[in-house]
Formats: structure tokens, sequence, C-alpha cells
């Protein structure tokens, strides 16, 4: 018995087709216009790809597009009597009284193409899901490449005239005029120190906190996060909306990580259950505070990027009413699963940075990700992480925005105390790079601005 579904003839829409390429033929210069929207494959019928390849041809070659030129190209390209001979281009110039309407047509050809895209993959699935020739995790990641090579197919670019950007440039600074502190225009971190060279968290920047294992890269995303959520309002009084993605760690640990650091009870006390009343009251006071804080956990381990920019996604519909997600943070960027196992994974890790940053480009928002340097910078004297450190991909450093290399002195010097951590800003693609330095409070888990004047033991 045959299957109703795929028995069915594909979407089509063979009157926008004609639109398309007769509206070109009245108006050639709407061409480039319809190029932003599709390309030769987008057409269902085979007559029509080869027509608008030939016209798409005769564009690159700085030829004028009319009937006779249409004409020779495709008999030159032996495809004249495929796509239906003279009549049929004298057809489709007569279909259409203008080009006007061709961008509109492109549209539709454009969306009906997506829709049989859609059902392709959709069947390429269902019979893949019946042989199981892969493992389920295999299966669901091509699943998902499918489906995400289909939304590419809705992607289309815009270009704006110098003026209308400048324009937009001058809105922006008018916005950061009109803020109390001039010298953050971004989202604040609580940091004093690390404002002043960043001005903020700015919108739209991928933001790569890198560190070898153990130093604290969780801790201080953790307490940026916490700074943010329980220290910024809007005019509502409402807390900025963050999604972490914690890839690593039990959102119940990173739960008991934030009561600690939020009410100054030492984190040993609270893992062993020795608490007094007044340890127990702060945590409760603490409490109250957290659970106003508009901070959203996603801790499923292996994640992919389609799965992280869904969340996403419906986090920020959730709130657009209210302001939208302020901010994605994700520990760690080296745990989020490829599309593609079979791939180089220095091509895997490259894959990642880049959609991190088309996310943060999407959504409008800053992205934060944490990331793993290798053994290198242990065989330094000083110790310090560098750019080229970054495990498993050079993208990382090159799609990033700012690049903060996080260090402990104290951890690889017995002479010091290890109560210090620096922050090195070693790139940032819109300011200047340098180093600061904040003070660890270990039974707290929390870190504070650095005052030189009281030492290592101070904080604000």
């Amino acid at each position: 018995m045959s299957d109703p579904l795929t028995d069915r003839l594909p979407p089509q829409n063979r009157d926008a087709e004609r639109g398309v390429l007769g509206g070109i033929l009245r108006d050639p210069d709407t061409l480039p216009v319809v190029q932003q929207h599709i390309v030769a494959d987008n057409f269902y019928f085979d007559a029509h790809q080869k027509i608008y390849q030939a016209l798409c041809e005769l564009s690159t070659e700085n030829q004028p597009i009319d009937l006779v030129l249409l004409y020779d190209k495709l008999r030159k390209n032996k495809h004249l009597e495929d796509v239906g001979g003279q009549a049929y281009l004298v057809d489709l110039w007569e279909s259409v009284p203008t080009g006007a309407n061709a961008e509109y047509h492109a549209k539709l050809v454009k969306d009906t193409a997506m829709v049989r895209g859609l059902i392709h993959a959709s069947n390429e699935i269902l019979r893949d899901a019946y042989e199981r020739t892969e493992s389920g995790d295999t299966l669901v990641s091509q699943a998902e490449r499918k489906i995400m090579e289909i939304a590419k197919l809705g992607m289309v670019g815009e270009t704006k005239s110098l003026a209308e950007v400048v324009k937009d440039a001058f809105d922006r600074l008018d916005s950061r005029i009109g803020k109390d502190n001039l010298a953050i225009s971004g989202m604040p971190t609580g940091y004093v120190d690390l404002d002043n060279i960043t001005a903020g968290l700015q919108n739209s920047e991928l933001v790569i906190i890198a560190a070898r294992p153990s130093v604290g890269k969780t801790a201080f995303a953790l307490n940026m996060v916490r700074n943010i959520v329980t220290e910024t309002t809007d005019r509502n009084g409402h807390s900025p909306v963050v999604l972490f993605f914690s890839l690593e760690m039990a959102r119940i640990e990173l739960a008991e990580r934030l009561l600690c650091c939020q009410s100054r009870v030492d984190s040993h006390k609270v893992r062993k259950g020795q608490l007094n009343s007044d340890d127990i009251q702060r945590l409760m006071d603490a409490g109250d505070i957290l659970r106003r804080a508009r901070l959203y956990i996603d801790d499923t381990p292996s994640r992919t990027m389609i799965q992280i920019a869904a969340s996403a996604r419906r986090l920020q519909k959730k709130h657009e009413k209210d302001g939208g997600l302020k901010l994605i943070v994700i520990d760690y960027l080296q745990l989020i699963e490829p599309e593609n196992r079979r791939d180089p994974r220095q091509e895997q890790v490259a894959q990642i940075s880049r959609r991190l940053k088309f996310l943060a480009r999407e959504l409008l928002i800053p992205v934060i990700a944490l990331a793993q340097v290798n053994r290198a910078s242990e065989d330094r004297q000083d110790h310090k992480p560098r750019l080229s450190d970054l495990r498993e991909s050079g993208s990382i450093e090159q799609d990033a925005d700012t690049c903060m290399m996080l260090h402990r002195p104290g951890k690889f010097d017995g002479t010091q105390d290890d109560n210090i951590l620096e922050i090195i800003i070693a790139k940032q693609r819109n300011g200047p790079t340098g180093e600061i330095t904040l003070t660890w409070q270990k039974g707290y888990n929390r870190y504070e601005n650095y005052i030189a004047d009281v030492g290592m033991g101070g904080g604000v």
C-alpha cells in the first residue's frame, strides 16, 4: 500500500516562478533584488531553474538581459529545447505586465522551496529512523543538521547605506549619553575595574572566559550573573532575564554556590550541614533575594548548538513583552555537542564558536562562553595563559569579540596567598586590553572588587 503522504505532489507555485522570470525579463534591474532571496535550486520546475541560471550568468558576464540574449545563452548551454524553446520565453515575457512584483514573487518561491525541503528532510529522517543504521544520538544529530540547512534558506541579506548606519550609530550614542553612568554603555558586571575596560557586556558580542581547569571559570561566571540579576533592575523593578547553560555541573550545585555567595555562608559548612541559626537565617534571606531574580538554568548534558539556540529563542519569546532575554552564559564551549561527529575536532569547535557569535548577533545580546586552555601556560615561568592556548581551535579567538584569560598566581606560586584572581583582557575588538585583579573568597565561592589599600582580604 502506498503512503498517501509521500505520494503527494510536492508543494510548488508555478505562477510565482513564472512571475519571477517574467519580471526579470521585463525589468532586468530587479535581478539583484531577487538574488538576495533565491537561487536556481529554489525553483521546482527544471525549465525554470535553467532559465534563472541563464539570467544569472548573463548578469555575471555583464551582458544586458533581454529575450534575444537569453535565447542565445540557453542555446549555447544546450538547454533551449529543455525549457520549451522560444515560444515559452515569449510566454514568460507576456505572463506579467511589469517587473514591480518580482521580489514578492521571489519570496513566494523561497517559502515554497523551504516547505519542500522540510518535507524531503522529514522523509529522510523517518526513513533513517526506521532503518536504524546509526545510533539514536547520531540520528538526532543528523536530523538537526538537515533542519538547520533548511532554516538557512530563510536567511536574507540586508544592505544599508552609510547614511542609515551613521544614523543608527548616533541613536545608540544618544541612548548611552542618557544613562547615569557614562562609562558603562553595556550591561555592568558588578566589577568596577572590569567595567572600566570593557564598558560592560555589549550587545551582539561573544565573550570568551578561558582558563585551565579549577582556576575558577564557573565561579567567576556565576558571580557576574549573580551581580547582574540581583543588583540590576529595569524601570519596572525587574531583574534582567539571564539564561545559564551548565553542561558540566548540576543545577542544584549551582544553586548552592549562589546561596553561599549571596549569603556569605561557608560552602563547606553547607555541604556538611553544620549550620547555626545565624547561617540558616542568612541563607534564607539570600534565598528570598535569589528567588526574585529572573535567572534560568539549563543543566541538560550533551546540548547541541541547535538546542541551545532553540531554548534561547523560546525564552526570548516568553519575555518579549518585558524586555526579553538579556544574557546567555554557557559553561563550557568544548562540552557543546558537535552537529557532525565525523568532522575533525578543530572543525567541530570552529562551527560551534561561529554559531555562538551568530546567536549573539541574532538575539542582539551578549553571549558568554567559558572555554578550556591547554597545558602550554603551565610550562611558562609566569604560568599566565595566552590566546594561543585556547584548546582545539584558533577560531575561538577569531570569532570572539572579547577574550578574558583567568589566572590565579597563588595556585602556582606557594609564596603568594591564593585569594587573588587576575583577569587578563587579551583581546577586545572594540576597546583596550589590560589586566585587572579581583579578590577570591574561597569559602563563599565569591569574587569581589580588589582594593589595593586594604590588601588582598579587602573587598566591597
